[in-house]
């Protein structure tokens, strides 16, 4: 990774981080990334690649950084036979051909193995696990652990451990004095000094997790089909939430707000970047025993603190999202509750009228208990005479009486009558154009006329000269022909005056074909 790269890398996880995603500085974190990881979990072969993987983190755990070839065939022989399948060394061997050539693997020849030029034998070669793969092992490894142990701190602990750790960050704060010389009593100091203020950081995003988590479990029961149980459980959480987080919330907040701003302070900043002066040293000194922390603008992160416990900031609009959800949540429930009373009257209706009919005598019929009980309540009233085998007249329909205003509706009116024949829309458009023809083009009695040799005095005849091209041109003139009239275009551009105006079109030659 060459300085520039390295440079913007560094200061992508400091206080200009937004700024420098805007400048596409994320590629960075693509830089040195072994892409085959992802060929690997969606290969056919995923898990006799990862069985050969483990078994060699495995090995390098138990300080056996560099396994040899056979070794590690007999090592994952076992897990390899779980499926059922015979897994011989011809499948182990391109397993790790593959392995290798993701460079998720590398290897060397182990010399004192070796009898000859003609040993190609493969245990004379030793493999070793690439650093990106063991800490993709170890990732997949810590996400199991997360999906074993899936509950979390309370945040009100998570707030309370806040509170302790700032509090001993501005007493070692205290009594840190500014030196010019590295004594070890300082550095120690100054090592507490960022591990606490580091703690603080990571506390205030685990508390961002839960609260985010609550509130998500929240929004999730709104759109499933649930169970008693998880509708007891749910309802407990929430009534603990109300009455109880809310208020140890806000005093704890209150407690830490004048801890965050004694932070703020000027001289409590330059002791910060004094501590990470003096650790950034030590870290030289040793790279390969002391590692760099993500952020490297500590003197940032008060002020992301202050930013995220004030009034109005990341920890209030949290605590707005879980109680809108939570209304959201009790709104559900008690929809649900008036449903379940709504069957339950129903239930008690059925069981009254079963209560009912077990009343009755032994010689009692149910035709009128049944007549009357299914019986429409439109028809209660109904004075029309009906028996069991006579019926009644349906009852006539009562006119609805309409309770908005509409529109009067308006028919349309009878069309006159008269003696001549029914025209088209179209035939009356041609007709038309045949009379504008006859008035401005075709009346000096010859057969032909050029459209420049017409009169053309008004506005009207601008449209009718755009209209007769339509109708000579489009689909070969049939229009046209059913006035018996052709229209050839010239290639010369003429100019008409028009009252004013002017039309630049084609010549066109107008001929009469009847």
């Amino acid at each position: 990774m060459n300085t520039d790269t390295l440079q913007k890398a560094t200061a992508l996880f400091g206080s200009s981080a937004l700024s420098l995603f805007e400048k596409g500085a994320v590629e960075s974190l693509l830089v040195n990334r072994n892409q085959h990881l992802g060929s690997l979990l969606r290969a056919e072969r995923a898990l006799f690649y990862l069985n050969i993987l483990y078994r060699m983190l495995l090995f390098k755990r138990d300080y056996e950084l560099e396994p040899l070839y056979d070794d590690i065939y007999r090592g994952v022989g076992p897990a390899q036979s779980v499926t059922g399948d015979d897994y011989d060394s011809d499948r182990f061997r391109g397993d790790m051909a593959q392995l290798a050539e993701w460079k998720l693997i590398s290897f060397r020849i182990e010399k004192q193995r070796l009898r000859g030029y003609r040993d190609n034998r493969k245990r004379k070669f030793r493999y070793r696990l690439d650093a990106e793969t063991v800490h993709f092992l170890e990732w997949l490894e810590q996400r199991l652990l997360d999906d074993i142990h899936s509950s979390g701190n309370d945040t009100r602990d998570l707030l309370g451990e806040m509170r302790g750790s700032l509090g001993e960050l501005l007493r070692l704060l205290h009594h840190l004095l500014p030196q010019d010389d590295d004594t070890e009593e300082q550095k120690e100091l100054s090592r507490r000094v960022l591990f606490q203020l580091f703690k603080a950081g990571d506390l205030s995003q685990e508390i961002t997790a839960g609260l985010a988590d609550f509130n998500g479990r929240l929004l999730f029961f709104l759109v499933k089909r649930y169970e008693i149980s998880e509708v007891r459980q749910l309802v407990k959480e929430v009534e603990s939430y109300v009455e109880t987080f809310l208020k140890q919330a806000s005093d704890l907040r209150l407690e830490i707000l004048p801890l965050l701003k004694r932070l703020q302070s000027k001289k409590q900043s330059e002791k910060l970047l004094l501590c990470h002066e003096v650790m950034e040293k030590e870290r030289l000194r040793t790279p390969h025993l002391l590692q760099t922390r993500r952020d490297a603008h500590v003197e940032a992160i008060p002020g992301r603190l202050l930013s995220f416990f004030t009034e109005q900031g990341g920890l209030d609009r949290l605590l707005h999202r879980i109680n809108r959800s939570s209304l959201q949540v009790w709104q559900k429930l008690r929809s649900h509750l008036r449903e379940l009373e709504r069957k339950n009257n129903k239930l008690q209706d059925i069981a009254s009228r079963i209560g009912d009919i077990a009343s009755f005598d032994e010689t009692q019929t149910f035709h009128d208990f049944f007549n009357a009980l299914l019986a429409q309540s439109l028809c209660r009233y109904d004075q029309h005479f009906w028996d069991t085998d006579e019926k009644a007249e349906p009852p006539k329909p009562k006119k609805p009486i309409a309770r908005k205003s509409s529109f009067p509706k308006q028919f349309l009116r009878n069309k006159q009558q008269s003696d001549t024949p029914i025209q088209s829309m179209d035939e009356a458009k041609l007709s038309l154009l045949q009379n504008w023809l006859h008035e401005k083009l075709c009346n000096t009695g010859r057969p032909e006329a050029h459209l420049s040799s017409g009169c053309f005095d008004c506005f009207t005849d601008c449209e009718n000269i755009i209209n007769l091209a339509k109708a000579g041109i489009f689909t070969n003139g049939k229009r046209l022909h059913r006035i018996h009239y052709s229209l050839s275009p010239k290639g010369k551009e003429i100019i008409l005056r028009i009252d004013e105006c002017s039309l630049k079109c084609c010549e066109m030659l107008i001929t009469a074909t009847k």
